[in-house]
């Protein structure tokens, strides 16, 4: 077993120990105090996680399809399906590890949120008919709440599909993660040049655990510009 998938081992069992089943807070809680005090994690966190929560809050309607890019240990997945104030919304989350899959499946099962939460296991460009089938399920338009937090390096090239494949619509809201540690320069450039985004940088301190080294998290609209007739 690799030392990731030990770190991520030794973080479910802490929870599973600590936290009461059927409470997403108290999973929550447990990851976030296993990173602050034990074990660094690549996690939103709890004051990212309170900015994409309050973009969420924003739209119109409770949203009825949410979709994550990157599972990893499951954090985020909950933070979603627990927010979600439509009694047959889900959460839709992509990895194409499984061992990351295995991990926040379990995670989620201990919170509760099983059944809020379909997991797509494959490449986002793999799974476009699938979301689509999803979004139909749903009886939903688009994804109204997208939160990208996987490989850097297609944070663009998939954000840029979903629009592509109008998997997001007007209104949709994009909040990506750690645009500053590691980064995702191209993604930040061309969001700073688009026309059909909006775009806001908000700055994080991580806490002792990452040596209280501050990350970016991005927030935007999607507000597509229509042709003049």
């Amino acid at each position: 077993m690799f030392a990731v998938d030990l770190v991520r081992a030794r973080l479910l069992e802490h929870v599973k120990k600590v936290a009461e089943a059927g409470n997403p807070q108290a999973v929550l809680d447990a990851i976030d105090q296993y990173a602050h005090s034990q074990e660094f994690f690549m996690n939103v966190g709890d004051d990212k996680g309170k900015i994409l929560l309050q973009e969420m809050d924003k739209l119109p309607a409770p949203p009825k399809a949410v979709l994550e890019l990157g599972t990893y240990c499951g954090y985020s997945t909950i933070l979603l399906a627990a927010h979600l104030k439509d009694p047959s919304a889900k959460v839709y989350t992509i990895d194409i590890c499984e061992e990351n899959v295995e991990i926040a499946k379990q995670m989620i099962a201990h919170a509760g949120l099983t059944e809020r939460v379909v997991h797509v296991v494959k490449p986002l460009d793999q799974a476009v008919q699938e979301l689509r089938a999803a979004l139909k399920s749903q009886k939903a338009d688009c994804f109204e709440v997208v939160f990208i937090d996987h490989e850097k390096s297609v944070y663009l090239s998939d954000l840029q599909l979903l629009v592509k494949e109008q998997l997001i619509k007007e209104g949709s809201v994009v909040v990506a993660d750690n645009l500053k540690i590691p980064g995702a320069p191209e993604y930040v450039k061309w969001m700073k040049q688009q026309s059909d985004f909006s775009f806001e940088q908000h700055s994080v301190c991580m806490g002792p655990s990452a040596l209280w080294l501050h990350d970016i998290i991005g927030v935007s609209v999607y507000k597509p510009v229509t042709a003049a007739a």
